[in-house]
């Protein structure tokens, strides 16, 4: 779990120190879970960064960023509110951790600008060469060691030892993240699996010695994983629509699990994906979702985003959408005093006139009518441009100028 938060505050360019996980969260609103963290009096004012689904189970990870400083220590194991929600655990990075990895982070970035590497200081450290205390030559021995070391997240990603689904996107994306040589990635691949699953990679690297750690995924892929080609996948991927009330977020993580697995069986390469995604969400969407209309006619005005971007945007119209959803029903909820008027047989039943303010046409752009009542021209440009500015003004566009 620490590397896994560490990935996911790098994407976002959060200090780990600030930030912390909550897993095992049902499907339960932000507003339940800003009153579960605001019940946590040691976090102060905390803000939620992003939701991933967990492969495991039907529970969503959370990032959640906060002002003040988290440990293990001032933390409780566990926050929810009693009898309603959760308890859900807790995951921070240990403080520990944190201070030795600065301090590498800072050795390894010296040692660069001066053109030396960790060999080279190691041959400087021994008690013939310097002139120093033995003790400290012998501290700073051991802390190259240290840096030179596998991390010790291995031990954590050990309780992988089985081989299914899951396991293969969550180390791919472990694969993408670490930094490190593949050497190592291949030994932390391998020190996570046991059985047939190991039997394979042991035969892989016989037949191929310098198989990389992502020939060995390929192998087990190939081995365990579904017998479906690359190309039926992307079949299926391309013939995967919006579900009837399916919220437009949930149809985003069932694309995303799918390019993953095409991704997998090498069926497409990783700077394609934004794309595809995209793509598939504008043909794929249901026709009378809002956000989806939004995407489809702005969608060529900026490069794809990723998949966060794109799901943070998403998640942030539909939580506005369903607060205007809420006030309209509190409004119609209100009681309404009716008022007897005098009913004269001489002045005729006045007509309502609907009030059509601040709608426009998506066909021709103009105001005042619906595209279903439009017998003007088609002008998308300027659709487009009312578009921008109309999701401007909500503050859900990105990179648009």
């Amino acid at each position: 779990m620490p590397l896994v938060i560490k990935a996911w505050c790098k994407g976002y360019q959060l200090d780990p120190a600030h930030a912390l996980v909550i897993s095992g969260v049902s499907d339960v609103s932000d507003e339940v879970l800003k009153e579960v963290l605001s019940s946590v009096k040691i976090l102060g004012k905390t803000r939620i960064i992003d939701k991933r689904p967990d492969m495991t189970s039907k529970t969503v990870f959370v990032l959640v960023q906060t002002v003040t400083d988290v440990t293990e220590q001032t933390l409780p194991d566990q926050v929810g509110i009693p009898g309603e929600v959760g308890p859900w655990p807790v995951h921070v990075i240990p403080a520990t951790k944190l201070k030795q990895e600065d301090f590498q982070a800072k050795l390894l970035s010296f040692l660069e600008h001066e053109g030396k590497s960790i060999s080279d200081v190691k041959e400087l450290l021994t008690p013939s060469s310097l002139d120093v205390n033995t003790a400290l030559v012998n501290a700073i021995s051991s802390l190259v060691d240290k840096c030179n070391a596998p991390s010790a997240d291995i031990q954590s990603y050990r309780k992988l030892r089985m081989f299914s689904d899951a396991w293969a996107e969550q180390t791919t994306h472990m694969l993408e993240e670490w930094q490190c040589s593949d050497s190592i990635k291949k030994q932390r691949v391998v020190k996570s699996l046991k059985g047939p699953a190991a039997d394979i990679i042991r035969f892989l690297r016989a037949q191929n010695p310098n198989a990389t750690a992502d020939d060995y995924m390929q192998a087990l892929e190939t081995a365990f994983g579904t017998t479906e080609t690359s190309s039926d996948l992307l079949v299926k991927f391309r013939q995967t629509f919006q579900s009837e009330g399916e919220k437009l977020s949930m149809y985003l993580l069932r694309l995303d699990k799918l390019l993953h697995c095409i991704f997998r069986k090498g069926g497409l390469q990783l700077a394609d994906m934004n794309r595809l995604r995209i793509e598939q969400v504008v043909r794929g969407a249901s026709p009378d979702d809002m956000i989806a209309m939004r995407i489809r006619m702005t969608h060529k005005l900026r490069p794809p985003p990723s998949f966060s971007d794109l799901l943070k945007d998403v998640r942030e119209e539909e939580d506005m959408l369903q607060g205007r959803t809420d006030v309209k029903r509190k409004v119609m909820s209100k009681p309404v005093t009716s008022v007897t008027r005098p009913v004269t047989s001489t002045s005729p039943r006045p007509k309502h006139s609907l009030d059509r303010s601040g709608i426009f046409c998506y066909r021709c752009g103009e105001d005042g009518h619906y595209m279903r009542e439009c017998d003007r021209p088609e002008n998308l440009q300027r659709v487009n441009k009312r578009l921008v500015k109309l999701t401007k003004k909500s503050g859900n566009y990105h990179g648009a100028q």
